[in-house]
């Protein structure tokens, strides 16, 4: 049975110094959700996805996951950065190991799946400083996923990724769709192909504008 879960982002505000990073955010998602997070540089996108994995606070404003403020709790979270933060003298099937094990989760059946669904088991004892960058990414997305989180926060995921990486990112995507919260923060939208998604867009720190893409 598949968990439906709510996010309710009311009236977000962040200020550091005498500068307002962002004002006045407010949105809904739910699982099952593509949220698509666009804008300038210096608009705030990352700053909000640090703010909703937990790992910046904000000033003011509401984040609440299930009608509770951040009571989704801290490891149902899925956060990928545009760096891949991986062990680079472990090997791609240890840092799957170690990751999972601060999970709780210790099967060579589950590492070796995500392995696969990156492209990345003929490579599985290769040290990770010997991969090229778009397949470091690809790990990375294979470290969150195994931790089977119920919100996936991506920062630029398609990063470094080549053409195929990004279309194993896209199936991604649209396969934990049923199962998750997901939001991306992007510059290049258009790398979503023909996924369906709603964008939000801002400008200054602010909503400028919400729109659904798809069919």
């Amino acid at each position: 049975m598949v968990t439906t879960d709510t996010l309710d982002v009311k009236k977000l505000h962040k200020q550091i110094g005498a500068k307002w990073i962002l004002k006045d955010i407010s949105f809904e998602t739910a699982t099952g959700d593509l949220l698509v997070i666009t804008g300038s540089n210096g608009t705030g996108k990352t700053t909000l996805l640090r703010i909703l994995a937990g790992l910046l606070p904000k000033t003011g404003g509401q984040v609440l996951y299930n009608g509770a403020e951040y009571g989704l709790e801290r490891g149902a979270i899925g956060y990928v950065s545009h760096k891949p933060m991986l062990y680079e003298t472990l090997s791609v099937c240890d840092n799957l190991r170690f990751f999972g094990r601060l999970y709780g989760i210790n099967s060579k059946v589950t590492e070796e799946e995500l392995l696969r669904m990156v492209d990345l088991w003929p490579y599985r004892y290769e040290p990770v400083s010997i991969l090229s960058r778009g397949m470091q990414q690809r790990l990375a997305l294979a470290r969150v996923l195994i931790a089977q989180p119920r919100m996936i926060l991506y920062d630029e995921p398609f990063t470094s990724l080549d053409q195929e990486g990004q279309g194993l990112l896209r199936a991604i995507l649209e396969e934990n769709r049923p199962r998750t919260i997901q939001l991306v923060v992007t510059h290049e939208p258009g790398l979503l192909g023909e996924l369906s998604y709603t964008e939000l867009r801002l400008k200054d720190g602010q909503v400028e504008q919400g729109e659904f893409h798809g069919t």
